[in-house]
């Protein structure tokens, strides 16, 4: 962990009342200040002459990473996996997304059809598309390389699994720029550095037990190996263990354990899980605390809920996803279609705007400035209040895209209907609907009521 700026401050004169307090020389007017730019790295610890061996120690264990980040991939698509600094997400945040890999035989008759499909998948969701990271490779005949060079053809990342030593080397030496990450089968752990050294590509340590993944690991460290990912491959207790790897390497610092860590759906029960089992375990394994998920099959219904899972895990707690406040149409609007309002909480303006699509009635949506709030959390903090919906308003210039002048709020904060009338009291505030869902009912009859009137 790393130290703060009054943890520092403590070792160096100024905390200790020493004579050379605050003697400049380091270019700061006092050691605390010293002390701070310290902790955020912003100068070296060799600013100061009088820094104490103890300090230059605790400085540079809290240095190491906790668990080391690996890159893999091509440089302009590069993956990064590891560099977690929390056990739980709402300590402070996760980093990096765990990989989601689909693995592929180089064998598999319809190769080429399912690489294709992996390759196209993409949906959206919240504003960001998510595909699918990488593809392990699995070499099951002699048309390996030859199926390799298909997959770097695409922006997938690529994952090689081979048992043979001799070919893995042959292949790197062709396509070491595209930076695979590579998973020798029952190679020796000096096989495996040697691969990681020469070609500077990330390696698999792979091992049936803690203790052997340690074994295997300490030994690698010594050769100055550093691009490691562990795979634990067994089926008992394998979440009690994978959280034992993460706590070991979070909050002990244990280097052989501090790594990014793969996993095989398959390696599980082999093929004899079913899909809802594939996906509570494939789920859990996001969760606890997989940084590569490797399946062995591509189900697009298992996909999606799995990238929706990462999402969510994956955001920052404190930074909600967000949308620009600012009018959004939607349809082909035009001076007589209506105005809804509500908060810039990603996921609300995405459900509703989905609604407005499907009603088939062309709408602005406009977004308020609420910090990434839903619709009643922005209320309770006076972040979504009547002097706000007309700023926003205003400021979209709303009275010049529409001939009318009403303007539809959210049913959850009806009672906001005479705060939104007395700042904009040349407009009309109508009380929409509370759930999104009923927004299309909604606005079919509100036109036809318009028409009427």
């Amino acid at each position: 962990m790393a130290l703060t700026g009054l943890q520092i401050f403590k070792y160096l004169p100024g905390g200790k009342k020493e004579k050379e307090a605050n003697c400049k020389k380091c270019g700061f007017p006092t050691c605390m200040a010293f002390a701070m730019k310290l902790a955020k790295k912003e100068v070296p610890f060799d600013k100061c002459e009088y820094i104490s061996d103890e300090l230059k120690g605790l400085l540079e264990e809290a240095s190491v990473p906790q668990q080391q980040a690996v890159k893999f991939g091509k440089a302009d698509k590069e993956i990064t996996i590891g560099n977690e600094t929390v056990m739980f997400r709402h300590d402070k945040t996760f980093v990096n997304s765990t990989c989601i890999a689909i693995k592929l035989e180089s064998s598999d008759p319809d190769f080429d059809k399912k690489l294709a499909k992996i390759a196209a998948y993409s949906v959206e969701r919240v504003g960001e598309h998510l595909k699918i990271d990488a593809v392990v490779l699995t070499d099951t005949d002699n048309t390996f390389k030859e199926k390799i060079s298909k997959i770097t053809s695409t922006d997938l990342a690529l994952i090689l699994e081979s048992s043979n030593v001799e070919a893995i080397e042959e292949i790197l030496a062709d396509i070491k720029a595209t930076k695979p990450l590579v998973f020798l089968k029952d190679a020796k752990t000096e096989q495996i550095v040697e691969i990681e050294n020469k070609f500077k590509v990330p390696v698999v340590i792979s091992g049936t037990s803690i203790e052997e993944i340690v074994e295997k690991s300490s030994k690698a460290l010594e050769s100055k190996a550093e691009n490691l990912v562990i795979n634990l491959n067994k089926q008992k207790d394998l979440i009690q263990d994978l959280t034992y790897i993460r706590r070991s390497a979070i909050e002990n610092k244990f280097r052989p354990l501090g790594f990014p860590v793969i996993t095989f759906v398959d390696q599980i029960a082999s093929n004899t899980l079913n899909p809802m089992e594939r996906i509570i375990w494939a789920s859990t394994l996001i969760c606890k605390y997989s940084n590569i998920l490797v399946l062995d099959n591509f189900d697009e219904a298992l996909i999606y809920a799995l990238l929706t899972l990462r999402q969510n895990i994956y955001t920052d707690p404190q930074k909600p996803l967000q949308m620009e406040p600012k009018v959004y149409p939607i349809g082909d609007v035009d001076k007589n279609s209506p105005i809804l309002v509500t908060t810039n909480f990603a996921l609300t303006y995405f459900v509703v705007a989905a609604e407005i699509e499907s009603s088939g009635i062309p709408a602005y949506l406009l977004i308020t400035p609420s910090d990434g709030m839903s619709v009643l959390t922005a209320w309770a903090a006076s972040k979504f209040t009547g002097e706000t919906i007309a700023k926003a308003l205003k400021e979209a210039k709303l009275e010049e895209l529409v001939d009318h002048r009403s303007i539809l709020i959210p049913g959850y904060v009806g009672n906001l209907k005479e705060e939104v009338e007395e700042e904009l009291p040349d407009w009309d505030i109508v009380i929409a609907p509370n759930e999104a869902v009923e927004i299309p009912d909604f606005l079919r009859n509100y036109k036809t009521l318009q028409k009427i009137g």
